[in-house]
């Protein structure tokens, strides 16, 4: 009965000790993030924007970015009657950021592969998702180095 509670209390204590924050929800962005030029890919770039207003906030600090997109959609793989079984969809964005008077380049890519679907429909719903989901994926990786800058 006492190993059993020593047992309780050493869980206990472990338990409480813990203290679990998700990283990216812990700090909240501060920073105004204004495009003032975005060419390239057409839907990319409404992707990108869209979640650039929706992860952006009316701060003091204003960061300007420039932003260049480019889409490729890549057959990998076929089958015997030579049609394409297997496709990569790739989403490259040139990224110049102002702040103050520091400015800096990168380059932020993303990529997914795919296996083909019968259903035409299916399939462009899939890549709009797809299209999406990267766009999302780019601008988190935008705000960490945004939030990096110094």
């Amino acid at each position: 009965m006492l190993k059993k509670i020593i047992l309780l209390i050493i869980l206990i204590n472990f338990i409480s000790g813990c203290d679990y924050s998700p990283v990216h929800l812990a700090k909240e962005n501060n920073i105004e993030i204004k495009v003032i030029k975005i060419t390239g890919d057409s839907e990319i770039n409404n992707y990108l924007l869209k979640e650039l207003k929706r992860k952006s906030k009316n701060s003091s600090e204003k960061v300007d970015v420039i932003v260049n997109t480019n889409f490729t959609k890549r057959i990998l793989a076929k089958d015997t009657k030579s049609f394409a079984t297997d496709y990569e969809l790739k989403v490259v964005g040139n990224f110049e950021i102002k702040k103050g008077n520091k400015l800096q380049s990168f380059i932020i890519s993303e990529k997914f592969r795919y296996k083909n679907l019968n259903n035409n429909y299916e399939q462009n719903n899939y890549e709009a998702m797809i299209k999406r989901n990267l766009a999302k994926t780019i601008i988190s990786k935008l705000n960490l180095r945004v939030k990096n800058l110094k």
